[in-house]
């Protein structure tokens, strides 16, 4: 009965795009998952949504379907880049601590809503809230919390920290904080770790899931697909924190290592619900009860069950209003300024290659290219003061410099009849087995 499998999924999962962190691949993820019978593959990076691409690839090839998540970093005191010399100006000495400390918060995106409520979240972390690392605050969750289910993390979370700093009340506090700030979107996460402390977090936790009555979920905090492969990952740690074996040790031992949970626990491997089972009959039974277990594993199921996220993986590209006539305009100016020679040659290339771009629908696509590459050589000429703006572009990139159009245009610096380079490489009729159309936003851009 013990080890009856009653469904279990991996809903905190970390990949190399964790920086330093995650030593696991998106894709032996996803082969595991089917090897073990997992039909969700869920990843949770820190701080950021990267992974993205290639989850979704790995999914349509093993057949699972894609949970998107991210371990957000949070600081109450976080706000606008802009403001964030005046907000440092008022902590002091020990206060410090206050502004360099980020807490884990898991987030699940579980509607199409909620996904572009977790981009944004990131995106607001990285452009407007990144103090060492890409965080995020109250007022910000508060305002894209819709279609997120959020999870109290790690140990590292604000409640695990609140509850070894402060004890039990503090932690209590915290709990209700996010339960206000979350609903019935909000749940407490047990791991079965080896790290000292996870015991008593657990038990903790335990004890507000019956105050509060707020649901469990169990995860593995996953950083690396294999068993074997906890060496690499703890390298990899000792890398971001730029310590030595020694140096890490006398911090555990002075037990300043609480952030660092990780190195001191060899068991955050990729688990099967099988191993998951065997990891609570060994080291948990005596602490969590088997019900309270199995409810737990089956949250991560019906969180998955829930999630309804369908990404239009159509191209979007703003709409440049007389596309084609403009890019024809640019062309022929370009074809001046470049002095090209009015050959048949030339001619009938750029004619070729111009109909060929305007039949695809990529009218629009090429002149915000362009834009691009105009405002990169601008930008350097203003940043750098003696560049002429070429070391921010540079000559072409792969098959587009066998296009007459993208040297005419300036996107590129290499004259394809020159050099003898066909267009066809880069753009041709069969390309793609049929006629290309781009979807387009409705609000169109100025040129």
């Amino acid at each position: 009965m013990r080890h009856s499998n009653t469904g279990f999924e991996g809903l905190h999962r970390h990949t190399d795009y964790s920086l330093l962190d995650g030593f696991g691949m998106v894709e032996e993820y996803a082969e595991y998952s089917k090897e073990v019978n997992q039909k969700y593959l869920c990843i949770s990076d820190h701080g950021m949504m990267a992974a993205i691409p290639r989850q979704i690839a790995a999914c349509d090839k093993y057949n699972l379907t894609p949970i998107f998540g991210s371990e957000l970093y949070l600081n109450p005191y976080q706000t606008e880049a802009k403001e964030w010399e005046y907000i440092k100006k008022q902590f002091e000495g020990d206060e410090m601590k206050k502004l360099r400390k980020s807490y884990h918060l898991l987030a699940i995106a579980v509607t199409n809503q909620g996904y572009k409520n977790l981009v944004r979240l990131c995106s607001w972390g990285w452009t407007e809230g990144f103090y060492y690392k890409p965080r995020v605050n109250y007022e910000q969750l508060m305002q894209h919390k819709e279609g997120i289910v959020f999870a109290s993390a790690c140990y590292v979370g604000e409640i695990g920290q609140q509850f070894s700093w402060e004890g039990e009340e503090a932690g209590y506090q915290a709990v209700e904080k996010y339960k206000e700030m979350f609903g019935d979107n909000f749940y407490l996460e047990m791991m079965l770790l080896d790290f000292k402390k996870q015991r008593p977090y657990n038990e903790f936790l335990i004890k507000a899931h019956d105050r509060y009555n707020i649901p469990l979920i169990v995860t593995c905090d996953t950083h690396y697909c294999k068993e074997e492969d906890s060496r690499y990952q703890q390298l990899m740690l000792m890398i971001n924190q730029r310590s030595t074996i020694k140096e890490i040790q006398a911090k555990i031992k002075a037990g300043q290592a609480d952030d660092l949970f990780e190195l001191q626990d060899t068991n955050l491997w990729m688990k099967s619900e099988d191993e998951l089972n065997l990891k609570w009959e060994s080291d948990y039974a005596d602490s969590i009860d088997y019900d309270l277990f199995k409810e737990a594993k089956a949250n991560t199921v019906k969180i998955c069950e829930s999630a309804n996220v369908e990404l239009d993986r159509s191209i979007k590209l703003p709409q440049i209003e007389n596309a084609d006539e403009k890019l024809k305009e640019e062309m022929i100016k370009g074809f001046k300024d470049r002095d090209l020679p009015m050959t048949k040659e030339y001619e009938s290339r750029l004619k070729e290659e111009y109909l060929l771009i305007c039949r695809k629908g990529f009218s629009s696509y090429f002149l915000i290219q362009k834009l691009m590459t105009d405002e990169a050589r601008r930008a350097a000429v203003e940043k750098l003061g003696w560049s002429d703006g070429s070391e921010a572009v540079g000559p072409g990139r792969g098959s587009s410099a066998s296009s007459l159009v993208c040297y005419c245009l300036g996107i590129t610096d290499v004259d394809p009849i020159k050099h003898d380079l066909l267009f066809s490489r880069f753009l041709s009729e069969a390309r793609g087995g049929k006629m290309i159309r781009l979807k387009f936003t409705q609000q169109p851009i100025k040129t």
